[in-house]
């Protein structure tokens, strides 16, 4: 890339858009949110229109030298940072509409189009780290049993996704107890990162989800998008051909690359845990990654190579062996057993689209048809036990719980792998 060429496009592209104005105003509509009174249109729209300002100008000059210092480019900068640091702290506003906009504006900010996340710029690592520390806090807050709302947990995880794999350049990024202009100790985006994907992996099991399992999906893309940030790199801490055995480790774990340390944090702890509903909701968000490993690797061949895709590769008897044991499980709900169903047929793809032909593939293939029909006797041992729920108890829990009590007129089912023949286990 010339560079140079690209500062003249830059430099050019500011001054005709006065995008750097924009941001200003922008940002400064945004910071009102904090005072007593404001104007509740002016913030949203300004949350919006500036997110999308950060989102063109950090994408314009990606990959661009610092070297340049030009008034426009630096000014752009300061009202850029200002809004992701404002759009961070308004997560936990107490006024919904402010706290949804915020989070969709992040989601705005850091989206990118390429596979890969952009690289991030220096300049944005304190902002982020803010706005990540911000999340953190929000969603502990909107996922406990005081303040449980789905709605914007669903919009806080999915902001959070995009700022965990929009940071990963930054991932090992610490200064210290460094003091910012406020006399307030500044925050390090590396460890800000790490608590945030606990933050996600606390959502598995918790009060709101218990309001709506289909959270346990969402925490699951989120996790993707962090843990496929990059396709193939070095990272500072190696890699290891294996996930350590034993106990859980969070030492060990914080200092994997993402794609291993949210597969080590599922098998080791997650599904580990005494809590039914905790390793009820781990089906999905296993379904979340496994499906987005299959799906890739059948759209782009050459997407297998991924270090994402190569680590699920690798742990696919685990994934296998995971989604049998929750689909015996005798409390299993309806959503945790058709996100089994579905992983196991998102194993068989994945084994298939990686090796088609060669051995390996065929002894994974022949694995999961085995277990496949070993679940099938697993499972049907609980056919209409009451303690696994079918899909027209799952449904007439949730309109319960919306305070919907209409039924939906569907028929009773069995509890188990009743209504699934062997034929149909034998076809996934």
């Amino acid at each position: 890339v010339d560079f140079s060429t690209k500062s003249l496009f830059v430099n050019a592209w500011l001054e005709k858009s006065g995008i750097a104005k924009i941001a200003r105003n922008c940002s400064d509509k945004v910071s009102t949110m904090f005072g007593s009174s404001f104007a509740l249109g002016e913030v949203h729209g300004a949350a919006f229109l500036g997110s999308s300002c950060v989102r063109s100008f950090r994408l314009a000059i990606a990959g661009k030298s610092d070297d340049d210092q030009s008034s426009n480019i630096a000014d752009c900068w300061k009202h850029c940072c200002s809004i992701v640091s404002f759009l961070g702290k308004g997560l936990a506003h107490s006024d919904t509409a402010i706290g949804n906009a915020c989070s969709k504006g992040l989601v705005i900010a850091f989206s990118y189009d390429d596979q890969d996340a952009p690289i991030l710029n220096q300049r944005l690592f304190d902002s982020m780290a803010v706005a990540i520390d911000s999340m953190n806090s929000a969603l502990k807050k909107y996922s406990s049993i005081d303040h449980a709302d789905p709605t914007r947990a669903s919009s806080l995880i999915q902001a959070a996704g995009l700022l965990l794999a929009a940071s990963t350049y930054g991932a090992g990024f610490t200064k210290g107890a460094v003091l910012d202009e406020d006399g307030s100790i500044s925050i390090d985006l590396g460890p800000a990162r790490l608590q945030c994907t606990e933050s996600l992996f606390a959502v598995l099991g918790s009060a709101v989800y218990r309001k709506d399992d289909e959270l346990s999906l969402i925490v699951g893309e989120a996790l993707v998008k962090y843990a496929d940030a990059v396709g193939t790199g070095d990272w500072s801490s190696g890699t290891d051909s294996e996930l350590k055995e034993g106990p859980y480790d969070e030492a060990y774990a914080f200092n994997l690359p993402p794609h291993q340390h949210i597969l080590y944090t599922m098998f080791r702890r997650e599904l580990l845990s005494s809590n039914p509903m905790k390793r009820n909701s781990c089906a999905a968000t296993l379904l979340a990654l496994i499906g987005h490993a299959s799906h890739t690797a059948h759209i782009n061949p050459s997407s297998t190579q991924r270090a994402f895709i190569q680590e699920i590769r690798k742990n696919l008897i685990l994934f296998q062996g995971s989604f049998i044991k929750l689909l015996a499980d005798p409390k299993s709900k309806q959503l945790s057993r058709e996100s089994c169903c579905k992983g196991l047929a998102g194993c068989r793809g994945l084994a298939a689209a990686i090796n088609p032909s060669e051995v390996v593939g065929e002894s994974l293939s022949q694995s999961l048809n085995a277990k496949l029909l070993k679940t099938f006797g697993q499972t049907t041992k609980y056919a209409g036990s009451a303690m696994q729920e079918t899909e027209t108890e799952a449904s007439q829990r949730r309109n319960e719980a919306d305070g919907n009590n209409e039924t939906n007129g569907q028929e009773t089912q069995a509890g188990g792998a009743a209504g699934m023949s062997e034929a149909t286990l034998g076809a996934y």
